[in-house]
């Protein structure tokens, strides 16, 4: 360890045992997570929380990167891939699927979708290379190497947003795309992908009182919501 990790690990240990757990649940948790988890599961389920513990104070920061648990960027952060490096705990929080979407006024004054072989035919929304903060991100290569996005968005809720708009086809999380009951799900027996989501926590803080019981909430919840993450 450097020393400025051992300078910012002993931070961590004396904002524990000043905030755990004589004050009881108070203080401030930063949750870090994918703009996509963050807006459209987390954030409509942060009342029941507040509800519970007034007290606490919450900043859901849901942004398309990674965070730096050691760097005190969050308390706790979903990510897509489990940290392979830092003194963290990691826990698998939920698989989902993903699956191809259009919308309906694009389907009807574009060519038919009725086989694999005419996603070649349409224009594809996906990601801008050079930002795409996680591999997990490179959805169009799994499903042939020959796509290439017409329009290049750096984020899942814009790119639904273009997807919506008749923009053209695009890879969307079925949980999110579920918002908008207009998307039409395209060949979803041909083309089904599944990514997962990790709850990690710092090796200093994962005791403290308010950061345990707010990532015990997030793994409750999306427990008690399994059909939501199924396609």
């Amino acid at each position: 360890m450097t020393d400025a990790e051992a300078m910012e690990s002993l931070a961590l240990r004396i904002n524990a045992r000043l905030g755990d757990p004589s004050v009881g649940l108070t203080g401030t948790v930063r949750v870090g997570t994918p703009e996509g988890f963050g807006t459209y599961f987390l954030a409509p389920r942060l009342a029941k929380l507040t509800a519970m513990h007034p007290d606490l104070e919450i900043e859901l920061v849901a942004n398309p990167r990674m965070f730096s648990l050691s760097k005190r960027e969050a308390d706790i952060a979903v990510t897509m891939t489990r940290p392979s490096q830092g003194r963290v705990y990691a826990h698998p929080l939920n698989d989902y699927s993903l699956g191809v979407y259009a919308a309906p006024h694009y389907l009807d004054t574009h060519a038919p979708i009725a086989t694999f072989q005419d996603i070649f035919n349409h224009p594809w929304i996906g990601y801008v290379e050079d930002l795409m903060w996680s591999a997990e991100l490179d959805y169009l290569s799994q499903i042939s190497t020959s796509l290439t996005p017409s329009v290049r968005i750096s984020n899942v809720i814009s790119q639904a947003a273009a997807v919506s708009g008749g923009a053209g086809i695009g890879v969307l999380p079925c949980f999110i795309a579920r918002i908008d009951p207009t998307l039409v799900r395209i060949l979803p027996d041909e083309i089904s992908l599944s990514r997962s989501y990790w709850l990690v926590t710092h090796a200093d803080s994962h005791d403290v009182a308010r950061v345990k019981l707010i990532a015990d909430f997030i793994r409750a919840e999306c427990s008690a919501s399994g059909l939501f993450w199924v396609g």
